[in-house]
């Protein structure tokens, strides 16, 4: 019966058309194959008494799925699972087997091999003193300087680049090149101890100590306007002699005190010599140094007064302005004061409390009998007063700022009034300032001289010139002296209205006569040498109020 299913099997797979009969016969299931009476196919009857339908081959090919592509595709698929099962496991089978030989020679490859016992024991005996050894010695150099061990570094160009650098060092605290010389240093290059290797910086620091001592030192350093002072060791001794340079400038009234000069005191490293007592270093602060204070000369400054306003006498601002003249001073002249200024200027600011005076104004009334620009005054006006609180600013002496904080009135000012002429000025009134009378060369000053054999004063100045030179008028007035004065000669007085009289002595001839209304340049005589004279000269002189003056005050 097995013969036979496979054979059925076998010829189904060739396409073979199946018998229509079959006898029936038992299987193994307890069925047995029989044929169908209707459609006259081969079933297979089960012993409990139902019959399974064996399709044939044809009725295979009319199976009404089989038309569909999709059902088609799924039975391929389906078919075809088996195979796909059957070849992954397979590749699967192949895999793990190249997996479990590579492991095994691995296994093979790092298997430990047998080392007699001696042999290793002396290997790792080896090992443990390589390892000791590089643990507790090391190469490394040891630098002496003058016999004594200054330290080990790892090597020689470690300990070359630390000499380097401290030189370095030295040079720019002393201002200028310092080097060791080879003599004093020498080089240990060997095995040492690794506890005793230090590094670059370390040595550094020793031999810092040991080359600097004697040649620099630590210390701080006071520069006025980056110009060096002195130095010391002591911190904060240079703030506090600071502080004692503006004791003299400080009182109750002191605002805030500072210096014109820009002070800076630095930390930093300083030759030994620069270090200096701090007594010379305060006398240096308050002494002077090379510089030049000038002062422009302005209207109305004389000589005498300029000095004095400077601590000066004549003779000594005369000595720091050689070339210039006591007795002729220019508006714009620039006149030296000092050749010396101070190291450190003290600047203060205090609050000052003072009465202070109010000005007056002027009232003016037009008057027609007197001139353009002329005032007279009718009624004198009165300063006020008041209580005043200030803010004032001193660079040494010298007041620079005044700024009024408060002020508090206590007695109101009085108004002048002043009487102002309307008439119109004519061509020979006054202008109130002096021209020279004729050119020429000064041959006698204002002020004591000797002449003929005596010491005489000297009213005027002398301005010496050829015969017949021309004579004018210093500025507009009327003459009120024209003719012979014993001494003078040939003279002749104006009067400028203002107070002011001008005399012109010793001339050859005159232009004018007394009555004359003459202006400012006007020809009134020619130069001569009558009278008491040595040659040929005017004799100038400014009066006023009858008072004689320096003419060189008023000249230009």
């Amino acid at each position: 019966m097995a013969v036979q299913k496979h054979k059925y099997k076998r010829d189904h797979a060739r396409g073979k058309r199946l018998p229509t009969e079959r006898p029936a016969q038992e299987t193994q299931a307890g069925g047995q194959w029989v044929q169908d009476p209707v459609t006259h196919r081969v079933i297979m009857t089960q012993r409990d008494g139902y019959a399974r339908r064996i399709l044939s081959y044809r009725d295979r090919q009319r199976f009404p799925e089989s038309n569909s592509a999709y059902r088609q595709l799924q039975l391929l698929l389906a078919g075809s699972m088996p195979l796909l099962r059957q070849r992954a496991r397979g590749l699967i089978y192949r895999v793990r087997s190249a997996i479990s030989e590579f492991v095994t020679r691995m296994r093979r490859v790092t298997e430990p091999k047998r080392v007699h016992a001696a042999v290793f024991l002396a290997a790792g005996l080896a090992i443990a003193v390589f390892a000791v050894f590089q643990v507790l010695y090391t190469t490394a150099t040891t630098v002496i300087y003058d016999g004594v061990d200054m330290g080990t570094v790892a090597s020689e160009a470690e300990a070359q680049a630390a000499f380097l650098s401290v030189e370095r060092s030295i040079s720019d605290a002393i201002g200028s090149d310092y080097s060791v010389e080879p003599s004093r240093v020498s080089y240990t290059t060997g095995l040492a101890y690794r506890s005793t290797v230090v590094d670059e910086s370390e040595l550094e620091e020793v031999l810092n100590s040991a080359l600097r001592a004697g040649v620099v030192e630590h210390g701080y350093a006071l520069y006025v306007d980056d110009t060096f002072i002195g130095a010391t060791q002591t911190e904060g001794a240079l703030e506090e002699l600071l502080e004692q340079v503006a004791i003299p400038y400080r009182n109750e009234n002191t605002v805030s005190i500072d210096y014109v000069e820009n002070t800076e005191i630095r930390e930093c490293d300083l030759p030994v010599e620069d270090f200096t007592n701090l007594a010379n270093v305060a006398l240096l602060l308050n002494s002077t140094k090379a510089g030049e204070v000038t002062y422009t000369v302005e209207p109305g400054d004389v000589w005498s007064v300029i000095a004095q306003d400077h601590n000066l006498s004549n003779d000594e601002l005369l000595a720091l302005n050689p070339g210039f003249e006591i007795d002729r001073l220019n508006i714009g002249d620039v006149l030296t004061i000092s050749n010396a200024v101070p190291y450190l200027t003290v600047r203060a600011t205090q609050m000052e409390y003072y009465v202070a005076e109010i000005p007056y104004e002027i009232e003016y009334v037009d008057d027609n009998t007197m001139w353009e620009g002329d005032t007279r005054t009718i009624t004198k006006g009165q300063y006020g007063a008041a209580d005043t609180v200030a803010r004032v600013t001193y660079e040494g002496l010298e007041e620079i700022e005044r700024t009024i904080e408060s002020q508090t009135i206590t007695t109101q000012p009085v108004t002048e009034v002043q009487a102002r002429g309307t008439l119109e000025r004519p061509s020979w009134a006054p202008t109130g300032s002096f021209r020279w009378p004729t050119s020429g060369n000064i041959t006698s000053k204002y002020g004591y001289r000797s002449i003929f054999g005596g010491r005489s004063f000297h009213g005027g100045i002398d301005i010496a010139n050829s015969y017949g030179t021309d004579i004018v008028a210093a500025d507009g007035g009327e003459v009120i002296y024209a003719g012979w004065m014993s001494g003078y000669g040939y003279l002749v007085q104006i009067d400028h209205q203002n107070g002011y009289v001008t005399y012109y002595g010793h001339n050859s001839s005159l232009e004018v006569k007394v009555g004359d209304k003459v202006f400012k340049g006007q020809h009134i005589a020619e130069m001569g040498s009558t009278g008491r004279s040595t040659g040929n000269h005017c004799h100038f002189e400014v009066r006023l109020n009858g008072e004689r003056q320096n003419p060189m005050n008023y000249l230009p």
